[in-house]
C-alpha cells in the first residue's frame, strides 16, 4: 500500500487525502451525530409529554382528594350500593364467576346470608370475599371449606353479615 501511495503524484496524493478526510467527516456525521441529535429530538418530545402529563395530574389531584375523602368514612365507596345484602351477595358471586358453583343464598336474619358453593374455584373465592369485605359492605362470620380432591376446587358453606 505504501509503495502504491508514493507511486502516486503530489496532486493524487492532495486529492485523496482531501478524500479521505471528507469521509471520514461525512462517516462521523453518519454514524455518530445524527443518531445522536435524532434521539435528543426524541427525548425532548418525551419530556414535553411527561410534562403534559404532570400538569394534568397536577390539575386531578384535588378531585382525587375529594374522591377519597368521600369515600374514607368506613371504607365504604363513595357511591354506596343500596341493594339488600342478599342482592349484592348473589349478584357478586355471579360476578365473580362463582354462578354455576352456587347452590344457594338465603337469609339468615335481619342482615345476614348464608350461601352454599359447590366445586367452586377456590382462589376466585378467596378473592370474591376480601373484595365483597372491602367494598360491599359485608363481612364473613362463618367460614366452612373442605377440599372436593379436584384441584383448586373447594365446596364452601359461609354466613356473611352486614356491615355497619
Amino acid at each position: 500500500m505504501m509503495v502504491w501511495w508514493l507511486g502516486l503524484s503530489a496532486r493524487e496524493q492532495k486529492v485523496l487525502g482531501i478524500g479521505a478526510v471528507l469521509a471520514a467527516v461525512l462517516l462521523l456525521y453518519a454514524l455518530a451525530w445524527l443518531p445522536l441529535e435524532r434521539s435528543r429530538a426524541a427525548l425532548r418530545l418525551q419530556v414535553a409529554a411527561a410534562e403534559a402529563n404532570l400538569d394534568w395530574m397536577r390539575a386531578a389531584a384535588p378531585e382525587v382528594q375529594r374522591l377519597r375523602a368521600g369515600s374514607a368514612g368506613g371504607g365504604e365507596p363513595a357511591l354506596q350500593d343500596r341493594r339488600s345484602l342478599l342482592a349484592r351477595v348473589d349478584a357478586g358471586a355471579r360476578e365473580a364467576g362463582l354462578g354455576p358453583s352456587l347452590l344457594r343464598v338465603e337469609p339468615a336474619g335481619e342482615g345476614q346470608v348464608r350461601l352454599s358453593l359447590q366445586q367452586a374455584g377456590f382462589d376466585p373465592l378467596v378473592a370474591w370475599l376480601e373484595e365483597l369485605s372491602r367494598r360491599g359492605g359485608a363481612r364473613v362470620t362463618e367460614l366452612n371449606v373442605q377440599s372436593t380432591g379436584a384441584s383448586g376446587q373447594v365446596d364452601a358453606r359461609i354466613a356473611l353479615e352486614e356491615r355497619r
